[in-house]
């Protein structure tokens, strides 16, 4: 069967996306098949099921670069979020490194003063869309996608939440507005890793919260926001570690539980230098 925007919309649908709807999405093109009309057809589908009273956001996060020009800037978060930057009536948040794209309604709501709080921290755009009632839709993705979990870190204070712990990160970096303005952003509360997010899934699960559909040919998922957050802060209220991965090749997580140690013994943390 062929997927087509009619196809999609009907899927968007039957998942429980409704008019009105806000809706943080994270995806994979190429898990949904091949689409006619590719992805600008998934993002007018999704502007069909919110119809005009909705809002659509995505991640259009980027590396560390010295100057982050809000309208050129490239999106490094998969194909649908770099076609869905790139549209006229599409607004971009002004953070250097996890920028967000809104769409509707409420856009320009959601990503004001982006560049004045953290990168998905409290205030931040996906922070706000989940207070706001809004829902996370996740097209042939799981939880280590899921950007609004870095969010309940954020309002949980984690230990780990000060250091830098990625290279390039720990720089401030320079805003460049479309009108040609500049404001210098300095590096706060950068997310760690997220590859043991998926114990948030597991326990979404368990309550009973999340939406299971197909999307195309993608498994898709549909979550409200503050289910995420509140299962994320219970988690966290059990152990602050609960969300750092076991690898002992990763590059945060080790160091991480290191801080964490050193905040139980009330010494200064670990420098997140490299």
């Amino acid at each position: 069967m062929a997927v087509t925007r009619e196809t999609l919309l009907a899927d968007f649908l039957a998942l429980g996306i409704s008019p009105g709807m806000s809706v943080i999405v994270h995806s994979s093109m190429k898990s949904m098949g091949w689409v006619e009309g590719g992805p600008e057809a998934v993002i007018e589908a999704l502007i069909d099921a919110v119809g005009p009273e909705g809002t659509i956001l995505m991640p259009t996060f980027n590396p560390p670069v010295d100057r982050f020009y809000i309208a050129e800037t490239p999106s490094r978060t998969g194909l649908l979020t770099e076609t869905f930057r790139k549209r006229n009536d599409v607004l971009r948040s002004a953070h250097p490194t996890h920028s967000v794209a809104a769409w509707g309604k409420r856009a320009a709501e959601f990503i004001a003063g982006h560049e004045r709080a953290t990168a998905l921290g409290v205030g931040s755009p996906m922070h706000l869309c989940a207070e706001a009632g809004g829902y996370v839709l996740q097209i042939g993705v799981d939880f280590r996608t899921c950007s609004l979990i870095h969010v309940a870190e954020a309002i949980a204070r984690v230990p780990y939440l000060e250091p830098v712990f990625y290279p390039g990160y720990d720089r401030p970096m320079t805003v460049v507005y479309p009108d040609g303005r500049e404001r210098v952003v300095p590096p706060r509360e950068n997310p760690g890793d997220s590859s043991g997010f998926l114990v948030v899934q597991e326990e979404c699960e368990r309550r009973g919260v999340i939406r299971h559909g197909k999307v195309g040919e993608a498994q898709a998922m549909l979550t409200r926001g503050e289910d995420i957050l509140q299962a994320t802060l219970d988690l966290l209220k059990r152990d602050v570690t609960i969300l750092l991965c076991d690898r002992p090749t990763c590059r945060v997580c080790p160091r991480a539980r290191e801080v964490c140690r050193n905040a139980r013994r009330g010494t200064a943390p670990a420098s997140g230098g490299d």
